[in-house]
């Protein structure tokens, strides 16, 4: 192999590196877009979880008063429309992660 030859295939090597480097940084953000989705369900189940639990966290020498059940009307319907909005919402979320991820793949080819 002559000067010239290695001198152009460390080019095509250097090419294809940075070509390497542009998908995996593309792959990254779709891997941190997938990260934050989990991020924020686990946040809001823990949430969910922290509003809807009767066991207090700390045993307190003192007894607690007995707590009446209040299965109204309108608490039954607020927490079935906060479940579905959580789940319309999460599902236009995923909807718009994929029409991006067809986007790119479309584009790169």
């Amino acid at each position: 192999m002559s000067l010239f030859d290695l001198e152009r295939e460390s080019e095509e090597l250097e090419q294809t590196l940075q070509k390497q480097l542009e998908l995996v940084k593309k792959d990254s953000g779709v891997y941190l877009q997938v990260a934050g989705i989990a991020l924020i369900s686990g946040l809001v189940t823990a949430a969910a979880y922290r509003l809807i639990r009767t066991e207090p966290t700390s045993k307190s020498k003192k007894p607690k008063k007995a707590k009446k059940n209040r299965n109204t009307f309108w608490s039954n319907l607020r927490n079935r429309v906060f479940w579905l909005a959580l789940d319309i919402g999460k599902q236009a979320l995923i909807r718009r992660v994929q029409e991006k991820m067809e986007a790119e793949q479309a584009h790169e080819q």
